[in-house]
């Protein structure tokens, strides 16, 4: 099998909290960052490196081979949320797997033939930004976030549960084909050092218990009781 595994992550409730506040870009930007380190401090050659392509509010992270075991594919997942959470906000993640392709080459020759950068085309005045990666990476994770429960979650697929490993806590969710992993209460040593490698921030389950705004319900959200279910 060669699927990767990916991680679709974005911030909770972003629209709304956008037209409220503009502040969430706080959140988003240190989402960025901790992606940034990860893959920079912890990732940063073969055969563990890390992809990572923003969409809107949210990124995609992407393995560079399959891996049989999702423990450190759930691992960096939960880094990810509890770092977002120190920031403020809470996010959401996805987990699947599948396949990334550059579809560059189905683009029209006239629009690559104004291409002033990798992802930049030319409209004269104006300027078109494109995406050019799509595959089944991205749409099965996207697909799971779609269908998980609102709130503040990390989400598999129940067939894909068996491989997240001993380590990482989780749990059915009733009524859907899904699991969700408890990110407020996983302690592993590699989820420390982890953290601890990447110099992003570690919130003690009893602290991220105890933060006010994982109590108050985010826009769009069923706040943290979606996340004991």
């Amino acid at each position: 099998m060669s699927e990767r595994w990916s991680i679709y992550i974005d911030i909770e409730g972003f629209s709304a909290l956008w037209e409220k506040e503009n502040d969430v870009l706080w959140s988003l930007g240190e989402l960025m960052r901790a992606i940034f380190r990860l893959g920079r401090l912890c990732y940063p050659r073969e055969p563990d490196r890390l992809f990572a392509h923003q969409f809107g509010d949210g990124f995609l992270v992407v393995s560079d081979f399959h891996e049989e075991s999702l423990e450190r594919c759930a691992t960096i997942a939960v880094a990810l949320m509890r770092h977002v959470a120190a920031s403020g906000r809470l996010a959401r993640a996805a987990i699947s797997e599948g396949e990334l392709s550059d579809i560059q080459g189905c683009y029209p020759r006239e629009v690559l033939d104004c291409l002033e950068g990798d992802q930049t085309v030319s409209l004269h005045m104006g300027l078109m930004t494109i995406s050019p990666v799509m595959g089944t990476g991205l749409i099965r994770a996207v697909g799971i976030d779609k269908i998980a429960p609102r709130g503040p979650l990390v989400a598999v697929h129940s067939a894909k549960a068996g491989r997240l490993g001993a380590s990482v806590p989780h749990r059915a969710v009733p009524g859907r084909d899904l699991a969700s992993i408890d990110w407020v209460h996983m302690e592993s040593e590699a989820l420390a050092q982890l953290q601890h490698d990447a110099s992003i921030a570690a919130p003690s389950p009893a602290e991220l218990e105890t933060l006010p705004h994982l109590l108050r319900r985010a826009p769009g959200s069923t706040g943290m009781a979606a996340e004991r279910q």
